[in-house]
This record gives structure tokens, sequence and C-alpha cells, in this order.
């Protein structure tokens, strides 16, 4: 390029000396000249302008130009300048050209190299050694800290300063990584957001810090500090690197994610149960995510109880999630009931921290819902922690919310299969139970089985109404005796076509005007807890045709407690247990049938034996007071002599119609055999047995068979006053009955 510049102002000179000479005839000789001196200054540079105009201003002074010589100077200078700038610019332009194509060629290249990485880490550690290759530089990648809001060195190049490892938030890096877009600054000394890297590292001109992202979120920071400004190519062949380094780490992240997720759906779809389900899945999260300590929670109930742990959990963290984080407590609750997952980093100054997970030095958390397909509640979340600080990224969150996915369906498996076998488990348990028994086992299980549940009490129909039979969370024994009737029921499920298919309802509100209204006595309200349920579910048990039972399943502290799992659950559990109370109630019948008077319809001796030792159990359990009654008639003996049996058969059935009547709810009456009656009267004390005998006493006398009257005399013991156990109950009883005989007077007490 000199050289061809050389010839063309030599070219040029001539030209001028021989128009200036006459030897060649030239409108205007002096352009050639300014052809000359241009074409010298624009390779020589701005150095040169001086001396070779006044060279040649002094060169037409001495051929005879001297008229003209301020105008030629002028026109020298002003032309030499132009061609001085605009060949500076062609060489900074051609120089920066060369600088591109070079940078260009290498970013080719280091974009194979680092497309053959398999790891984030591994790529960013290898920008440096990629980069240090283009000019004198620094070439360095930031990662943010977990606290601080500074910046720690992930890897830099051979010429960085190596005692710098962690920088302010505040400077370029922390603009790029905030604002996710390329900041460049040509002049370093004259932006205050600089930080040196060193004391001996100012010699830096220009500093150009790139965000490096990860599903659009801001990982890194891959920083270059040179000693001379970036040409436009070059910052945008660094940005384009950069960019193809963020879709990388993209490609990275959905690979590392789609591996993860096959991995745990190997793991947890081969689990028998929800703790080997829960081990598993804790164990490859927290690996992944290297964190310290995971539990999969379920909620039971008013409690939130862990089924699986994983990692290094202290003492008192195993303790209280086995037994149970109370309702509203902590943060997972929160979790529960807005179905969103929490990544805390700072979990010591959160609000509603547990004290426990404070003092044992948690500092980050995860609570992430996992949620059942179909389902609108969540019941299910996996917790981990971790005793350092702990940043959540995006690609993390989205990782997490496909595994929970994936646990969620194979949960519903599993749950599905521990369903199926609870009611097998309940179909063989029921078969070797007494029937009180039978019922208090099937109200467990459906407590147990329907989500949201925590008490709940079963309804039997029976002679015309339905009564409660079992209870769990309640107090049956005040319960006894309460009986509604079929119009009382279906206006509680308020769902008349509901009822007629056997559909579970679901309430939460007005529970106990609506319990009031449907028939519930005022004074049962509190044995019923009316007060403190918070959510219902009804559902009407029907076989055939016919409402063999009514199960009512509570929450006592949730008013959404129960959801369409719920449902399902009821659903699923209906007809197994409708066939078990078909079952049962004829199972009853038979034994009833056994056990009944067939003259009278009264219990005979063998049903008063096996209810006495039943009722004074009871009775010593709860703490309440049981009497008995031990009857003879008087005047029946004259009435099968002279009218004959039939009117003896007659009057024993108006005799036991009579005690039918005066019955009160709860009491059991019992035929012994011949003339001989018996009552059990549970929660009826002295004074209680003398007014259920002066009842009996004066609606039996009150009877006339074929003109002949009927009288009794009456025995009455009680426990625990009297007695303590059935024989003495019942020979105190006897002893007084005969007493009364003897002494011709209905009732005995001494």
């Amino acid at each position: 390029m000199r050289k061809s510049a050389w010839m063309i102002a030599a070219v040029g000179l001539g030209l001028h000396l021989l128009a200036q000479t006459g030897a060649l005839r030239l409108a205007f000789p002096e352009a050639w000249l300014m052809i000359a001196l241009a074409t010298l200054t624009s390779v020589l540079g701005y150095r040169w302008v001086v001396p070779l105009v006044a060279g040649a201003s002094l060169l037409d002074a001495l051929l005879g130009a001297r008229r003209f010589l301020l105008e030629l100077v002028a026109l020298y200078g002003i032309s030499s300048l132009l061609a001085a700038w605009f060949g500076a610019r062609l060489r900074r332009a051609y120089a920066e050209r060369k600088r591109s194509s070079r940078l260009i060629s290498l970013l080719v290249r280091g974009q194979k190299e680092f497309y053959g990485l398999s790891t984030r880490s591994a790529v960013l550690e290898a920008l440096p050694t990629i980069l240090e290759e283009y000019g004198q530089g620094h070439v360095s990648v930031w990662e943010p800290e977990a606290e601080g809001g500074g910046f720690r060195r992930v890897a830099a190049s051979r010429s960085f300063p190596q005692d710098c490892h962690v920088i302010a938030g505040d400077g370029i890096v922390g603009q790029a990584f905030g604002e996710k877009r390329p900041v460049y600054l040509s002049d370093v000394r004259s932006n205050p957001r600089y930080l040196p890297a060193s004391a001996s590292g100012s010699w830096p001109l220009c500093e150009l810090a790139l965000p490096l992202l990860e599903q659009g979120e801001a990982i890194g920071v891959l920083n270059l500090e040179y000693p001379e400004p970036l040409g436009q190519e070059s910052r945008q062949a660094l940005m384009h690197f950069a960019q193809g380094v963020s879709r990388h780490l993209d490609h990275l992240s959905e690979r590392s994610t789609l591996a993860l997720l096959a991995e745990l759906n190997r793991a947890v779809y081969s689990a028998q149960d929800l703790a080997g389900l829960g081990e598993r899945a804790l164990a490859l999260l927290g690996q992944v995510f290297e964190l310290d300590g995971g539990s999969l929670v379920q909620q039971d109930g008013s409690r939130l109880r862990a089924l699986a742990f994983w990692g290094d959990l202290a003492p008192q963290e195993r303790a209280l999630l086995e037994e149970g984080i109370p309702f509203g407590q902590g943060l997972a609750w929160e979790v529960l009931r807005t179905g969103q997952p929490l990544f805390s980093d700072h979990y010591a100054s959160e609000a509603r921290a547990l004290p426990v997970l404070k003092a044992s030095g948690v500092q980050a958390l995860l609570l992430h819902p996992v949620a059942l397909p179909g389902a609108q509640r969540v019941r299910f979340l996996l917790g981990f922690q971790t005793r350092r600080r702990r940043r959540w990224r995006q690609s993390e969150k989205e990782m997490l919310a496909r595994a929970c996915r994936v646990v969620g369906l194979a949960l519903e498996g599993v749950l599905e299969r521990q369903r199926i076998k609870t009611l097998l488990s309940l179909q063989q348990s029921v078969l070797e139970l007494s029937p009180e028994a039978a019922y208090g086992q099937i109200l467990q299980t459906a407590v147990a089985m329907v989500p949201g549940a925590e008490a709940g009490s079963l309804l039997v129909w029976k002679d015309g109404a339905f009564e409660f039979r079992a209870t769990q969370g309640y107090d049956l024994e005040g319960l006894r005796g309460v009986r509604f009737s079929l119009e009382q029921q279906r206006a509680w499920h308020d769902d008349p076509a509901g009822w007629q298919r056997g559909l579970p309802r679901i309430r939460s509100s007005a529970l106990t005007e609506a319990s009031l209204e449907t028939g519930l006595p005022e004074d049962k309200k509190e044995q019923a807890r009316l007060e403190e349920i918070k959510a219902n579910l009804h559902l009407p048990i029907r076989y055939a045709e016919e409402v063999l039972a009514l199960l009512n399943l509570d929450n006592l502290h949730d008013p959404s407690a129960f959801d369409h799992d719920s449902l399902h659950a009821a659903q699923l559990f209906a007809p197994v247990v409708a066939t078990l109370l078909h079952d049962l109630r004829y199972r009853q019948r038979l034994e009833e049938a056994a056990l009944t008077d067939v003259l009278t319809g009264l219990s005979n001796r063998r049903a008063f034996d096996l209810r006495l030792a039943e009722e004074l159990e009871r009775a010593r359990r709860y703490a309440y007071p049981l009497s008995l009654l031990v009857m003879d008639l008087s005047g029946f003996k004259a009435i099968n002599d002279r009218l004959g049996h039939k009117q003896g058969d007659q009057a024993l059935q108006a005799v036991a119609s009579t005690l039918k009547k005066q019955r009160r709810n709860g009491d059991s009456l019992y035929r012994w055999g011949g003339d001989e009656f018996a009552a059990i009267l549970p929660h009826a004390d002295l004074e209680g047995a003398i007014a259920a005998a002066t009842r009996y006493h004066r609606a039996i006398g009150a009877l006339e068979i074929g003109g002949m009257r009927l009288g009794v005399n009456i025995g009455a013991a009680c426990f625990p006053k009297e007695a303590q156990d059935a024989e003495a109950l019942l020979h105190l009883a006897d002893e007084r009955m005969y007493q009364a005989k003897s002494r011709k007077v209905p009732l005995a007490m001494d």
C-alpha cells in the first residue's frame, strides 16, 4: 500500500513540475501536487502534513507562483489534513476488521469446543481459556454469591489478578447480571461503576460484561477487559458468542432435566409403599441439588407428618415431623393451602419459621407441593433444607416442578394400591369381629382412607331410625340414644337426587344450624362438637335400594379440607362397606334370633349375660354408673292356672309391650324365662334405678288379663357404688328381688 502511494505521489509531482516549467500545458497544475500531498499524508499520517505542505509551498515559490502562494498553502494544508484523517480511519477500519475476523474465527472454534462439554460448570470454567487467545486482556466468569449481594469468581484467564476472588455487586458485572443485557465501557476511567480487579490492575481501558442466561435467568457474567477499545464488530461477535453459550446452557439444563426425570421415574415406580417412594425421590433430588436433608410430608388430619426422611436431619427435626406439625404452624401449611412452592434462602428471618428448624441452623428451605393428577387440593409436599445460604435458580425451580409431577403420578398409583389393600384387609377383619367392633373398624378405616378426615361417626339404620354405632373423636356414650328419621338425614344430605344415588356431599358452612335443624337435640351439641367442625363429608351407604348406614367424616380445623380426591376415596369405599354392612346385618339378625325370646320379642338370658359384661366394661372405662333391675311377676301363676296357657302367653306379651313403652333410650330389657324379666340401665345411679322400677311397677300393675291383675317384685343394684363386677351386681339385685317378694312389696333396696 505504501509503495503504491509513493508511486502516485511521484507521478503527481512530476506532472506538476512539467506544467510549471512549461514543458506540458495543464489547466491547473497545482491539482497534481495536491494529489501527491494527499496520497502521502493518507499513508504517513498527521505528523507529515506540515513538512510536506511546507516543502510544496517552497517548491511553488521557487517555480514562480508567489502571487498565489498563500492560497496554495491553504489549499495544500486542507487537502492534506482531510487525506490524513481519511487515511487514519481506513487504517483503523482495516485493523478492526482484521481483529474482528480473527476474533470470529476464534469464537467459532471456541463454540465447537464448549459444545462438547456436558455440564454447566465445565462450560463456565472453559470460557477464559477459549477467549484469552484474543488480545492482551482479562477474561473472567462470575456467579452471584448466596449471601452478601456480591459475585464470586468461577474461572479466569492466566493474566487475571489471582488475588481477586470476590467483587461487589454494584459494578458493571452486577449491572449486566441484574439487567440481563450486555454493558460496555469504552473508557473505564471515566465511569464510577468500574471496579478494578486489584491495585495493580488499573491498566485496562475498556470493559465488556456479558450476562450468561439459563432458561431466561441470569446465572453468571462473562467479563472482558482490554487495553484498547473494542470495535462494533468485535462487540457484536462477543455478544453473539455469549448468546451461543446461553443457548448451550439451556440445552444442558433441558438434557439434565430429562435425565433426572427418567431416573426418577425408574426409581419411584418400583416403590411398593409411600415410605419407599419418598425415600427414593428424596435421595435422588437431594443429591442432584446438593442439599443436606429432606422429607416427604403428608397431611394427616390436623397435622403434617413425614412419611419418609433423607439426609442429615437433627433429632429434634425428625421428632417434630414424626409427631406432626400442628395445623397452621410454619410455612408448610401455607404451601398446602396455596399450592405454590416456597424457596427461602434466609429461613431464619422468616416470620413463620418454626423454632425447631431455626435452632438447628437451617438457612435455606425448599417446600414444594406434590399434587395428585386431577386433584385441586394438595396433601403432599417435598421439603428440603440446607445449613448454608443458597440461591434457587429458575432452571432448578422448573426442574423441581417437573420432578414433583412425576412423584405425584407415582403417589397416585401407590395410594390406589394401598386403598385396595386396605379394603381387602377390612373385608377380612370384619368377618372376625363382633358387630360393635366391626362398626368401629369400618369408621376407623374410613377416617384413615379419605383425605381430609380426622374424625367421624357411623349411624346405622335400626328399628325405623338411624342411630350412632361408632364414633372417632366424639363421645359415643353421650350420643347413644340419639335417633334420626329418614327425612331428617335426607335434609342433612341436602341433595335428594344424590341421596337416592348414594353420592357423598361436602359441607363446610352453617354446620351447627344445619345439624340442629335436622334433628340433633340441643343438649347433644357439646358431645357432637358442632362448634368445632369446620368441614363435613356425608356419605349414604346404600345396598340395593336401601340406605343401610350413614357415614359422616369431619375436619375440625380446615373448612376446605375435603376435595375431589376425598369424594373419589369415599366413592371407592362405599360399595365395599355396603356389602360388609349387609352381611353384618344378616349375621346380626341370625345372632339376634339366637338371643331373642320368641314369645315376647325381648332379648333372652344369653343376650343378657353378654350385654351385661359389655355394658359393665364400658361403664368402668368411661366412669359412669350402671344399674340393674331384676323383676318377678306376681299373679301370673293364677292367670296361667285359671285362664290357661294361651292367656298366660298373652299376659307375658302384654308385660313385654308395657316395659318397652316405659323404657328409657339406651336401656335394654330381657326375659330370663318364665315370669322373670331384667333391665340394664346405663348412666343410671340408685335414684335413677328406683325411678325406673317405679315406672315399671305402675305400668305392670295397670294391666288386666281376663279380669285378673298382675303385679311385680323388683330388686335393684348399682355399679360401682354397691357392686364392682357382674356377678356381684346380679347377686345383689336378685337377693333384693326375693326380699321384695317375701315382704310382698314392689321394691326392696336393703
